[in-house]
């Protein structure tokens, strides 16, 4: 078969691909967001949710699935494509989802979670490409996984799934990657790949000391750690605690807020306090109840862990109603 032949017939059938399986596609891909949004709130309770980012995803466009394509099959020497069957096994990624991480941390999480059977159900597993531990000689980090998805009515269809750190995505953007890939514009020489290298190690230092900063951080908010709360400390609170000045809140969030006193001043509000002023049980997220420029009375209390106002009084703004469940 001439070489234009088989351009026309791989044209041809992605062609078909397209009109046949689009809306499986669009299927799979929409079951695997909802799962992963699913065990990002799972994974994050009580935590912050923006630490893990489910709402990039793609299907291919149907020239670059056809490129692709026609890359795979002059590597491999075959002429074997007949079926919309074999595009989709030759071109595994038509459907992507991504999944940005704050930090290595959460990375892991969503990586021990897609790996984990009992977790994914009727989501089957096919491969797990790990290029964060060791990463590729380029320095691109992230964990690859592919899924294969049950569809109704259909073949079941390929997922890729890529979970990163916000910082591992923006070594490809800082790097140009997209110029460098197979097929590409450009060829990578020493220069790109010296340079890429280095920065991939520094980006993953940043990486790892976000990590530590992260963790400390939650170990200063721990209830073990932060001023008393029940009411039979009160009486030692006040004691050490200065007396009540005025504070505007300046950002929140569901663990805790910040705010400040007219010295300027930071310190935090931790959720137990704001719990305990709207007399709500449980946990809460800080955020459904103090919002920015809310004003507090508030006593403040230091440690060796940080700065605290602990609320006594609302002036004006707090939501002291409980948030609806929907």
């Amino acid at each position: 078969m001439t070489k234009a032949r088989r351009t026309r017939r791989l044209e041809s059938l992605v062609e078909q691909a397209y009109d046949e399986r689009s809306d499986a596609w669009v299927e799979a891909r929409d079951r695997v967001l909802a799962w992963l949004r699913r065990q990002a709130r799972g994974l994050l309770h009580e935590s912050d949710e923006s630490r893990l980012d489910v709402s990039h995803h793609r299907i291919k466009t149907a020239d670059r699935t056809l490129d692709k394509l026609r890359r795979r099959t002059a590597e491999s020497g075959t002429d074997g494509v007949r079926t919309v069957a074999d595009v989709e096994a030759l071109v595994r990624d038509v459907v992507g989802i991504k999944v940005l991480c704050k930090s290595p941390r959460d990375q892991a999480l969503m990586c021990a979670a897609l790996l984990d059977e009992k977790r994914r159900g009727d989501l089957r597993l096919v491969r797990h490409k790990n290029h964060v531990d060791p990463p590729k000689e380029s320095g691109y980090r992230a964990h690859h996984i592919l899924l294969q998805v049950p569809v109704a009515g259909a073949d079941p269809v390929f997922v890729e799934v890529q979970i990163k750190t916000r910082l591992q995505d923006a070594w490809g953007e800082l790097t140009h990657e997209d110029l460098y890939k197979p097929g590409a514009a450009m060829k990578p020489g020493a220069f790109h790949g010296s340079v890429g290298r280095a920065m991939a190690a520094m980006l993953a230092a940043v990486d790892s000391m976000a990590d530590d900063l992260a963790l400390e951080l939650e170990g200063s908010l721990d209830d073990s750690t932060l001023p008393a709360a029940s009411s039979a400390s009160s009486a030692d609170e006040a004691d050490a605690a200065t007396d009540e000045i005025e504070v505007r809140v300046r950002t929140t969030g569901p663990r805790f807020a910040l705010a400040v006193d007219e010295h300027g001043r930071q310190g935090l509000i931790p959720a137990y306090s704001v719990r305990r002023l709207v007399g709500v049980k449980g946990q809460i997220d800080v955020d459904e109840y103090v919002r920015v420029n809310d004003v507090l009375r508030a006593r403040t209390k230091e440690n060796d862990k940080g700065f605290y106002f602990l609320p006594t009084t609302l002036l004006r703004g707090l939501d002291t109603d409980p948030p609806s469940v929907e």
